[in-house]
């Protein structure tokens, strides 16, 4: 694995963000693989109640890798919804991030920008600074860093590549923004950088990876708030693990694992998604194969997770976020074609389901502004 710089921007000072009103209205942004789509959606923070309100066509998206493509991520201060679409496999459209301005009265996106990438990014994020995008790509086994310019879109050059990272399949920052870790489907391991947010360059950490049990199939990672731990998702053996994060140097320490899947479950585990709470104090993951939502207490004197609780969802449920008070969660089945709000707001009851809505064709991403 190698990380190659082509363009250190200069310096440039970090933005300032507006914490989010937990009282307010919140926007689900939905993407839909098959359905070629972005659906909106409005909240309610009281009830947890959705209402479509929009539905974006991404044109010329193509069949890609596997038929999959179209991860969201949002820009910090919320103004900006990019999308990575995947061109025709074997055709002349490219692979690229779509960048939407997000209206602060409605939700609604209007198209700004699309930006050619290198690669099929099955998963895309923005570091702390709110500068840079960064992106991973199983089918290619690369990592890239782009700029993102002053009007909040995508800048075509990147300002690093990182190649050889053999199935990344996401990349994050941590919570300082001197660190970055991206899990590996195929190498059944954790990648760990050091970050340079100044430049959004990336280097090998000491060590250079968390390495898991063979076949693990590391997939998802999630940060506590108070930025002590990490927690990582691995999807084929059905392992959720607790990491503390050292501050000064990045590295990681196991402190304790647990399981997301159900006890009976048949067949080879299909772990998807793993988010911590707002205010964190419990943490979730959802898993395709028993089609299951858990939910656990989570204490963040200790980073441990115990009293595990778990529901049924609907087919698939690949993607999951939950709303900025942390009261509500919403999950996209994949194979059912809609999204499912539960309510989490009581840490000593199951995840409750309260509504189910209809979707495009195959929702497999949800960010919730």
């Amino acid at each position: 694995m190698r990380s190659t710089a082509l363009v250190r921007p200069p310096h440039r000072p970090r933005k300032s963000t507006t914490p989010l009103n937990n009282s307010l209205p919140y926007k689900c942004y939905v993407s839909c693989l098959s359905g070629n789509e972005v659906n909106v959606f409005a909240g309610c923070a009281i009830s947890g109640s959705l209402e479509q309100i929009q539905v974006i066509s991404a044109v010329e998206k193509g069949k890609g890798w596997v038929g999959r493509g179209m991860s969201l991520t949002r820009s910090k201060d919320g103004s900006r919804i990019h999308v990575s679409v995947i061109g025709m496999k074997d055709g002349e459209e490219q692979d690229r991030i779509d960048t939407y301005a997000v209206d602060p009265a409605t939700g609604n996106l209007t198209f700004l920008s699309g930006t050619p990438v290198m690669a099929q990014l099955n998963h895309v994020s923005v570091d702390h600074t709110g500068e840079f995008l960064m992106g991973a790509s199983v089918p290619s086994s690369v990592i890239v860093v782009h700029p993102i310019g002053p009007r909040g879109q995508v800048q075509e050059t990147p300002s690093d590549v990182v190649a050889n990272a053999s199935g990344a399949h996401l990349i994050l920052t941590d919570p300082s923004n001197r660190f970055a870790y991206a899990p590996s489907l195929f190498s059944h391991l954790l990648y760990a950088f050091k970050y340079d947010e100044n430049c959004g360059t990336l280097c090998p950490n000491t060590p250079d990876a968390i390495h898991q049990s063979p076949g693990a199939g590391s997939r998802h990672i999630a940060f506590h708030p108070n930025r002590r731990y990490l927690y990582l998702l691995n999807e084929r053996d059905g392992s959720l693990i607790a990491y503390r994060l050292n501050p000064v140097d990045g590295s990681l320490h196991e402190i304790m694992r647990d399981w997301h899947i159900r006890p009976d479950l048949e067949g080879e585990p299909w772990g998807a998604a793993v988010h911590v709470s707002p205010n964190g104090d419990r943490l979730f993951a959802t898993e395709r194969r028993g089609n299951t939502l858990a939910a656990w207490d989570l204490n963040p004197e200790s980073g441990h997770v115990s009293n595990r609780k778990l529901v049924d969802t609907a087919n698939n449920p690949r993607d999951f976020d939950v709303t900025p008070n942390g009261r509500f969660l919403v999950v996209a089945a994949l194979k059912d074609d809609c999204l499912e709000v539960f309510d989490v707001s009581d840490p000593s009851e199951p995840p409750k389901k309260i509504s189910e809505l209809s979707t495009g064709s195959e929702p497999g991403w949800v960010e919730i502004v």
